[in-house]
């Protein structure tokens, strides 16, 4: 919803817990994005397969702390090619250490990371 406010045409949420789709859903409707925004009470691994392939130019991936969510998710987004060319892809993480030496193997530029307070942005690109 943030990209939406911030000028994006079409997002795309997913939130395997109902309880949670349901207050994104109530946030939606208080912001007047539903013509923009898709929410999906599904989770991530099904969701991804869902997406058509190069259609996706951001994906932002904020799992529960402590978990190989992000790494799965990312695997996913690369096997399945739903980023276009110039897709980017954006990890929260409070663990960039660890998410870095997983995602080391796959196919993928670092292109920025940033710290805001005890959560970590890493930004990162297909080769």
């Amino acid at each position: 919803m943030e990209a939406i406010s911030r000028g994006a045409q079409k997002s795309i949420l997913c939130d395997k817990e109902k309880d949670a789709a349901q207050i994104i859903k109530k946030n939606i409707e208080k912001t007047h994005f539903q013509d923009k925004a898709q929410l999906y009470n599904l989770s991530y691994d099904i969701m991804l397969k869902k997406i058509n392939k190069r259609e996706i130019d951001i994906i932002y991936i904020d799992p529960p702390y402590k978990t190989d969510f992000a790494y799965e998710a990312v695997k996913i987004i690369l096997n399945e090619k739903i980023l276009n060319d110039d897709g980017l892809i954006i990890i929260e993480t409070d663990e960039p250490d660890k998410i870095l030496k997983k995602i080391n193997n796959l196919n993928l530029n670092i292109i920025d990371q940033r710290k805001y307070g005890r959560a970590s942005l890493i930004f990162l690109k297909e080769d």
